[in-house]
């Protein structure tokens, strides 16, 4: 026998609305877990896409600071090189400037021209003279080259002590300003104008608000090497805690050992430099010597080495006016004598002189040769014959230091019917 169970139909409604109930939690509750999942997607994906802007706000980062370093490295390359040509005319024109020309004897003036049909000559307006290393700076200073200019702000600086950067580096546009990092409001600005064809100044605030701190920025190795490059030519033994040295005690200026030494360097490569550029323009010398000199001896001697390039082997100069004067008015004297170079360019100087009526030195020819030999003793000599006459030698005093000449002379005069010399040592 079975036990019979009656339902109630509210409990049977009661029942099938809490199952309906159940059904519409778990519906919430998957909606809730697909939210939930969805939100940590979300978030992953937020997070991975603020990892990538991250990396890439970083990338850029490194690129710009990779690309201020390049900027800062061309300031400087553009800090340190400057045009070539701008300053071999600043030099040009300082040395024209510091020329003194020798007494007049005739006119005073240039007689006017009477021809009317000479081609018009256009004038570049002449550099305002400014005293050099002035301290104050006015709007309309004029300068031929940029370079002048930079150089009246290094003898500004110098002068003063006050510490300068250079501020704008652009071709026709230049600036400078204090290099102190405070309120200082001193600042030039220079810039070409095309009408006068000449740097202007046009923005100067003149007054230094700051004090001297013993520092220049512009006083780079470069400069360094420019300010003592004569030193350094006439005495290569100048080191770099003597520059240093010399810095601090006449400018007030204090400089590293680091900077000296580079600029040193510098200064020593230039001359090399120069040296190396003068040797290719002896040819050129040469030329003008026998186009503005009729008459005058003046050749060069070269041989190639392996390279297959000429490479200097001896030179000698007579000019036609001092073996004419020699013949007209000097002793039947001549001292031949042979002195070492003990500069960059090692060789010998040999020289040919005589004596005037006043008992003075008279220069009569010269040359350079790699060494003191009897073969270039007996080539000076057969050039000194051929320019001055001397035939057979019988009318002349040769006066030597019995060195390697006596042989070469011994040579050149060896089939001469008559033949004399007297022969002094000199020591």
């Amino acid at each position: 026998m079975t036990d019979e169970v009656e339902i109630d139909p509210e409990d049977m409604l009661y029942n099938e609305s809490d199952e309906s109930s159940d059904e519409e939690s778990d519906k919430r509750r998957d909606e809730e877990g697909d939210k939930g999942r969805d939100e940590e997607g979300d978030k992953g994906s937020d997070e991975s896409s603020n990892e990538e802007s991250d990396n890439v706000i970083a990338d850029e980062e490194e690129h710009e600071d990779n690309g201020e370093k390049k900027t800062r490295k061309g300031k400087k390359k553009e800090e340190e090189s400057e045009d070539v040509l701008e300053r071999d005319e600043y030099e040009v024109q300082e040395s024209v400037a510091k020329f003194v020309d020798e007494i007049r004897i005739a006119r005073n003036t240039i007689p006017e021209s009477s021809d009317e049909d000479e081609d018009p000559i256009v004038v570049r307006d002449r550099r305002i003279k400014r005293g050099r290393g002035s301290d104050r700076f006015a709007i309309g200073d004029a300068f031929l080259t940029g370079v002048e200019f930079k150089e009246a702000i290094l003898d500004y600086a110098l002068k003063t002590g006050q510490n300068v950067v250079q501020e704008r580096w652009e071709k026709d546009k230049i600036s400078f300003k204090c290099g102190m990092n405070g309120k200082c409001l001193w600042r030039v600005y220079c810039s070409y104008d095309e009408p006068r064809q000449l740097y202007l100044v046009k923005t100067v605030y003149a007054w230094h608000s700051c004090t001297p701190n013993g520092k220049c920025k512009i006083l780079k190795s470069p400069v360094i090497g420019r300010l003592f490059l004569d030193k350094l030519r006439i005495n290569d033994k100048f080191m770099p805690a003597d520059i240093q040295e010399n810095i601090k005690d006449k400018w007030k200026i204090v400089s590293s050992i680091h900077q000296c030494q580079r600029g040193r360097l510098l200064a020593l490569k230039w001359i090399d430099q120069e040296y190396a550029e003068q040797f290719a323009h002896l040819r050129g010398y040469v030329q003008e010597i026998l186009n503005e000199n009729k008459g005058s001896t003046a050749f060069i001697e070269t041989y190639p080495n392996a390279a297959g390039k000429d490479v200097f082997n001896r030179f000698y100069v007579c000019f036609d006016i001092l073996k004419k004067l020699w013949a007209g008015s000097c002793r039947p004297i001549i001292g031949l004598d042979g002195t070492f170079l003990k500069v960059a360019v090692k060789g010998v100087l040999l020289t040919a002189v005589g004596h005037d009526a006043n008992n003075q030195i008279y220069p009569v020819a010269w040359a350079v040769v790699q060494s003191e030999n009897s073969d270039n003793w007996l080539w000076f000599v057969t050039q000194i014959k051929k320019d001055l006459g001397l035939d057979d030698g019988s009318r002349f005093v040769i006066i030597s230091d019995r060195s390697k000449v006596i042989y070469a002379l011994m040579f050149c005069y060896s089939f001469c019917s008559v033949f004399f010399f007297t022969f002094y040592s000199i020591k």
